[in-house]
């Protein structure tokens, strides 16, 4: 039940950082802080952070790159020598993932080692 309401909490961070143009990084540490919170093992806070901010990044870059018609995308994509503008959506999305998910097993680790070693 706490992995729901950490994939919830952390879709719901990650927008809101959209929203309000906060830095790449600020998802890690929203995800940190619901990892911390919550009582998750490490491996859950890492996949759920994950998922939650690849989907999320994932949308809004291809929202951005459809909006825009590809053109800076698409211009990026020759400068870093891949194929299309949509390689570089990909990699934003897995970027953003990381991050979060990176920000989340720090969280729960952190979590943990406070606790003692206890979940």
């Amino acid at each position: 039940m706490y992995r729901f309401f950490l994939l919830l909490g952390v879709l719901l961070v990650s927008v809101a950082c959209l929203i309000t143009g906060a830095n790449w990084y600020a998802v890690a540490v929203g995800a940190a802080a619901l990892c911390f919170l919550l009582p998750v093992w490490r491996r859950s806070a890492f996949y759920y952070s994950f998922l939650a901010v690849l989907m999320v990044w994932g949308c809004y870059a291809g929202y951005l790159h459809l909006f825009s018609e590809g053109r800076l995308a698409d211009r990026l994509a020759v400068t870093f020598s891949v194929p299309t503008g949509w390689v570089l959506v990909v990699v934003t999305a897995l970027w953003g993932g990381i991050t979060a998910g990176l920000g989340g097993l720090f969280g729960a680790s952190l979590r943990i080692a406070l606790a003692g070693g206890k979940r």
